[in-house]
C-alpha cells in the first residue's frame, strides 16, 4: 500500500478517512466471524464465505512490503487468498491463552479525526487503520506485538488484506462496557435527530428523521452474524446502525458541511459502539 504520507503520521491520514467509512464498515462482522472460527464455532468454509458475502468475492493476503515479515517469505512469492489469511491468523494465535482476562484473538481496530487506532503509536500499521478507517488487530504471544490485518480495495471484486506487524505498547484508551456504550448512543441518536430537524433542508424537515434514516437500511444493513452472538453486542452494532444512518442523513441536507463539528463526536461513539460490540461478543464466548 504506497502513500505520500510517512507511517507516523496519522493526523493527515485521518483527516482523509471518508466519513462514510468512520461509520460504517464491513471489518465489524467479518472480525466477528474470524474470531468465531478461531474458537472452532464455524468451519473454515463458513467464515470464508462470510468474507466473501461482506466484503466482496476475491481475496488475497500481503505482509508489508516495508516492514518486518513475520513468516519468513512464506507468502511473498505466490498468489494468495482467504485460506492463506486464516492460516496467517491461526499461527500467530496458535499458543495464547484464551481467558476472559486475556487480550482477544482478534479484535475491531477503527480510527478517525482526533480518534487514533488502539495500535502502537507511530506505527506502519496504525498509520495504515487511520488511512483506511478499519483492520482486524490479531494477538500475539509477546505483549508488545499485535499485528494487524488492513482491508485495501484494489478495485469492484477484489480485496487485498495487507498485514502489518506492530511494536510497543498500545495506546491506554477509555474502556466502556456494553452499557456504557450503548448510553453514549442514546445520547447520540438524541442529538442526531435533533440536528436533522433543524438542518433547513426542506426533503427532510417535513417529515420524521426517523423516515429519512429508514432510506438507508439497505446500506447500512450487513450479511448476518455467525449464530451465538451475544444480544448485547448485536444490538450496539444495531444502534451504531442507526446512529451511522441519522449522520448520513444530516450531511446530505444543505447545512451538512456546517455540521461537522457536530457530528464528528457521535461517529466517535459510532465507532466506540462498534469496538465494544467486537470486544464483548469475543469475551461472552469464554463465559
Amino acid at each position: 500500500m504506497s502513500s505520500s504520507n510517512p507511517a507516523g503520521d496519522t493526523t493527515g491520514m485521518m483527516r482523509g478517512t471518508p466519513l462514510r467509512e468512520q461509520l460504517w464498515s464491513p471489518v465489524q462482522n467479518t472480525t466477528v466471524w474470524l474470531g468465531w472460527w478461531l474458537h472452532g464455532l464455524v468451519s473454515a468454509d463458513d467464515v470464508i464465505d462470510a468474507f466473501q458475502d461482506v466484503q466482496g468475492p476475491a481475496h488475497t493476503l500481503l505482509i508489508d512490503p516495508g516492514g518486518d515479515d513475520p513468516f519468513d517469505g512464506q507468502f511473498g512469492d505466490r498468489a494468495t487468498g482467504l485460506v492463506d489469511l486464516l492460516h496467517a491468523v491461526r499461527e500467530v494465535t496458535r499458543d495464547l491463552p484464551v481467558e476472559i482476562s486475556s487480550r482477544p484473538l482478534v479484535s475491531l481496530v477503527l480510527a478517525g479525526p482526533g480518534d487514533p487506532p488502539a495500535l502502537p503509536a507511530g506505527s506502519r500499521g496504525a498509520a495504515a487503520v487511520s488511512r483506511a478507517g478499519a483492520g482486524i488487530a490479531v494477538a500475539d504471544a509477546d505483549p508488545l506485538v499485535t499485528h494487524v490485518v488492513v482491508p485495501e480495495v484494489v478495485d469492484t471484486s477484489l480485496v487485498q488484506w495487507v498485514w502489518y506487524r506492530s511494536v510497543g505498547p498500545v495506546r491506554a484508551g477509555e474502556f466502556y462496557g456494553p452499557g456504557d456504550a450503548d448510553a453514549k448512543l442514546r445520547e447520540a441518536t438524541d442529538a442526531a435527530a435533533t440536528l436533522v430537524e433543524q438542518s433547513g433542508n426542506t426533503r427532510i424537515r417535513h417529515r420524521s428523521p426517523r423516515l429519512a434514516v429508514g432510506s438507508l437500511t439497505d446500506f447500512f444493513g450487513l450479511p448476518g452474524l455467525p449464530a451465538g452472538v451475544s444480544p448485547r453486542a448485536e444490538k450496539l452494532m444495531a444502534r451504531a446502525d442507526v446512529v451511522a444512518s441519522v449522520i448520513e442523513v444530516t450531511r446530505s441536507t444543505d447545512q451538512g458541511a456546517t455540521l461537522d463539528p457536530h457530528l464528528l463526536p457521535l461517529a466517535g461513539a459510532v465507532r466506540t459502539a462498534r469496538i465494544t460490540a467486537v470486544d464483548h461478543a469475543m469475551r461472552e464466548l469464554l463465559r
